[in-house]
């Protein structure tokens, strides 16, 4: 994934599990030749302090790790037994490592809803700074699995939990946010996150799938891909591309023209969508599903 912030560029690697990439520390000592930042997103599985130090020595800026709850709950996600004892394996490691950016991800789901404070205990055990919590949205295998999609109450629900436990967290030293992901109402939105909700992808976000297909971000519908790197040049795709992305006057096409907030919105986040569709999959304002 590629992210521009007005002249600093950087690579975020994700997967996949980018610790399966033989190629991944060459990779990010290239990014480096050329001036520019990387860091990746890791379950934390195949992290050991070997390739911890390879990493470190190819000059990674930071390292997101997902934890989804206690053993079981996150295991079960995950769906191997060995996951949580390496998940934190991967924290005690990381919050020595003197590496710049670290943090966790969580994805909320029924299971972990309530385990929430107990998660919260570990990162601070562990130091970690940074918590992002998400729903996992409904697309793909996930798109009618309730068992691990939350429903729009629910979704409420873990809003509620930042943003009384925001506040808490951050003096004891951990930051707690919600995701990029959803539009939410301003008085609403400065709770739970740092920045107000805008979502970046194909504004300064431009995302590499592994076949080469260049999108927004990587969890776009297929109906937002822009072209592809194996026969399109990535500067001209991102410079006279991503209309779709740029500007959001289709939205008035679908059910979120008689919203009162669809001039703040504009729709919200683009991976909750797919052209031609009516509504967005999920709405963080309103019951859509």
């Amino acid at each position: 994934m590629y992210q521009a912030f007005g002249r600093q560029v950087s690579f975020v690697i994700t997967g996949g599990e980018p610790l399966l990439h033989t190629g991944l520390i060459d990779i990010g000592k290239k990014i480096i030749k050329h001036k520019m930042r990387w860091g990746m997103v890791t379950n934390g599985f195949g992290l050991t302090r070997e390739k911890l130090d390879a990493l470190i020595d190819a000059g990674i800026y930071s390292i997101t790790l997902s934890l989804d709850g206690n053993e079981p709950v996150h295991n079960y996600l995950r769906n191997n037994h060995l996951a949580y004892k390496r998940a934190v394996q991967a924290l005690e490691m990381l919050s020595s490592s003197g590496i710049p950016t670290i943090d966790v991800v969580t994805c909320v789901y029924p299971r972990n809803l309530e385990e929430l404070d107990s998660i919260a205990s570990v990162l601070l055990k562990y130091r970690i700074p940074a918590w992002r919590l998400f729903r996992i949205f409904p697309s793909g295998r996930a798109e009618k699995n309730n068992h691990i999609l939350l429903n729009f109450n629910k979704t409420q629900q873990m809003i509620s939990w930042i943003c009384k436990n925001r506040p808490l967290l951050k003096k004891k030293g951990l930051a707690v946010s919600l995701s990029c992901e959803g539009f939410l109402p301003q008085h609403i939105d400065r709770k739970v996150r740092d920045q107000l909700f805008f979502c970046r992808a194909g504004i300064n976000i431009a995302s590499i799938l592994c076949n080469g297909t260049v999108t927004g971000c990587p969890n776009n519908h297929p109906s937002f891909y822009e072209g592809n790197i194996t026969k399109d040049d990535f500067v001209q795709l991102w410079q006279h591309g991503f209309s779709r992305f740029r500007n959001r006057q289709w939205i008035y096409s679908t059910d979120c023209a008689g919203c009162s907030l669809v001039k703040d919105c504009m729709g919200g986040s683009i991976h909750l969508w797919e052209i031609g569709a009516n509504k967005p999959r999920f709405c963080y304002i309103k019951d859509v599903t």
